[in-house]
């Protein structure tokens, strides 16, 4: 049952753009390549992360962020998206010695037998004072595989089953963070898929795909504000205005505290005064029936030695419009 469930969901999105789409005529909900929020903290948070996402997560939730990088990191995450399809996001930083920038480099892949997507992303982040800027470059590529249901007409004896692959040269992320009031108060901004073209070929023996033409990934807007009073909290806002007729409005917060910053002064203190956090979220969609509720908690373990840093987190989200198919991610970064 799975098996058809599955075949059926990439079929939808293979055959969701069978005509050529022009930029006049392009949709808010993308045939393929979906933004997915994966990283483990972030989905803790509710996606809550424009203003200030760990820097494994940066160069998906806002590439300037990378620039908080001392020296480098990398870290892997995986989910299994309702309970249909795996996700697995590998990311790294590093920053050249005595530099103001810093280089990234992600890889996430999801999909299974029936149809896979791939994205290699390729960033840098720049930073003076505070102002922290940064892009990054995004090559797609997809294809389906031999499995699945055939979707065989009776009267024709014909398949129905799409096959073809994907490949996106163009596409471009940038964002920037700002923190003129201090360090408690982070503001940011990121604009997602600049110029994400997917060129398509695809086939059945039917004759009723597609066959070769091209979409456009929407570009997408979102503004994130950070307050963090103390070492004990951070507070987080996002907000994704709708660029198009058929999107929503969406906005998401998220809560992440420490909590054995409260603990009184000690020798052992300094060594384990974040080394749990926990982590909670809430996030919707705005001026609309069918609102979309999503909840979410996560907690991460975390322990620094020697100048590194090992970090591994979990969260679990509820959506509430998806049944009972909701996401579990866990991951681990390590930093210096």
């Amino acid at each position: 049952m799975k098996a058809i469930i599955r075949a059926a969901a990439w079929a939808a999105a293979l055959c969701s753009s069978n005509l050529p789409v022009t930029a006049a005529d392009l949709s808010g909900n993308p045939g393929a390549f979906a933004p997915i929020s994966m990283g483990a903290r972030g989905t803790g948070l509710a996606g809550a992360q424009t203003a200030a996402p760990d820097v494994v997560e940066a160069i998906i939730y806002n590439p300037a962020a990378m620039a908080n990088t001392e020296s480098w990191s990398g870290g892997y995450y995986y989910s299994n998206m309702y309970n249909l399809i795996p996700y697995h996001y590998t990311s790294a930083t590093f920053r050249p010695k005595a530099r103001p920038f810093v280089l990234g480099a992600a890889w996430l892949q999801n999909g299974d037998d029936v149809y896979s997507e791939n994205e290699v992303l390729l960033g840098g982040a720049w930073s003076r004072g505070w102002v922290k800027l940064g892009g990054t470059y995004k090559l797609r590529f997809a294809g389906t595989g031999p499995g699945g249901s055939q979707f065989t007409d009776a009267a024709t004896n014909l398949g129905h089953q799409v096959s073809g692959t994907a490949l996106g040269l163009l596409g471009f992320d940038v964002g920037a963070t700002i923190q003129p009031f201090g360090p408690k108060y982070t503001g940011g901004f990121v604009f997602k898929d600049l110029l994400s073209r997917i060129a398509w070929n695809t086939s059945n023996q039917a004759g009723t795909a597609g066959g070769s033409y091209a979409e456009y990934v929407p570009v997408s807007l979102r503004y994130g504000f950070l307050f963090q009073p103390d070492a004990f909290m951070a507070l987080s806002v996002d907000y994704d205005p709708s660029l198009y007729h058929d999107t929503p409005t969406r906005l998401a917060s998220g809560i992440e505290a420490l909590p054995l910053e409260l603990l009184p002064d000690s020798r052992v203190k300094p060594f384990i005064h974040d080394l749990l956090a926990v982590r909670t979220g809430y996030a919707r969609n705005l001026y609309t029936k069918d609102a979309s509720h999503r909840f979410s908690l996560g907690a991460g373990i975390a322990y620094a030695y020697s100048g590194m840093c090992l970090a591994v987190d979990m969260s679990y989200e509820w959506v509430y419009n998806f049944e009972s198919n909701n996401n579990l991610r866990v991951g681990f970064n390590l930093s210096r």
